[in-house]
């Protein structure tokens, strides 16, 4: 009866078992740490819930794969999970084999702990990220969606035009140094020479 009951729950991904709860497994998919280089493995995790669901569907593989008939197979369901029930209950650790393990608490509460799998079948893939420097991909920057072109130009260093305004002022004093000295020179009549003015 474990043997169809984990190949029932594997297959359909909930298994209901009367008078306890329910079986069901949760998958998380395959996770991408960056700063490792590497993607590591889906996992999925073997959860019980003590929520009662429709058990029609098991009972109907239960007779298909034992060759029974579905009263048959209801009652050796019913009595398995009561035989289950009632060593639970009687502070027993009941293994399921490749599901896991029932137990109960100081509380009375039925709890379940899967059976963990080799670490063989979870190990990480090498995943190194290959960036084209010429192509154009989208980033996210912050909460905002860009893409690297936008973010190239928005951070390239900008041309810092030099400020030269100096050149202009020496530049208009040489004018108005030259200008006075022509002003001078050309009034009094005077030249490096002397006094040209006629007496």
């Amino acid at each position: 009866m474990q043997n169809q009951i984990a190949s029932y729950l594997f297959q359909n991904k909930t298994c209901p078992l009367p008078g306890l709860g329910t079986l069901f497994v949760h998958h998380t998919g395959a996770a991408v740490d960056f700063t490792n280089k590497s993607i590591t493995a889906p996992k999925s995790s073997i959860q019980f819930t003590d929520t009662k669901t429709d058990s029609t569907n098991l009972i109907e593989y239960l007779a298909a794969t034992t060759g029974n008939t579905n009263y048959e197979a209801t009652e050796a369901l019913d009595y398995f999970c009561d035989d289950l029930k009632r060593k639970i209950n009687d502070k027993e650790n009941i293994k399921l084999e490749n599901i896991g393990n029932f137990f109960v608490d100081a509380s009375g509460a039925i709890h379940f702990q899967q059976e963990e799998l080799p670490t063989v079948f979870t190990q990480p893939v090498f995943a190194e990220r290959v960036i084209h420097p010429s192509a154009e991909h989208h980033i996210l920057v912050g909460d905002k969606e860009t893409t690297n072109t936008v973010m190239t130009e928005l951070l390239a260093p900008k041309e810092i035009t030099k400020d030269r305004w100096w050149i202009w002022a020496i530049v208009l004093g040489v004018i108005a140094l030259a200008a006075m000295i022509f002003y001078f020179t050309s009034l009094h009549g005077t030249s490096p020479f002397g006094n040209t003015l006629k007496i």
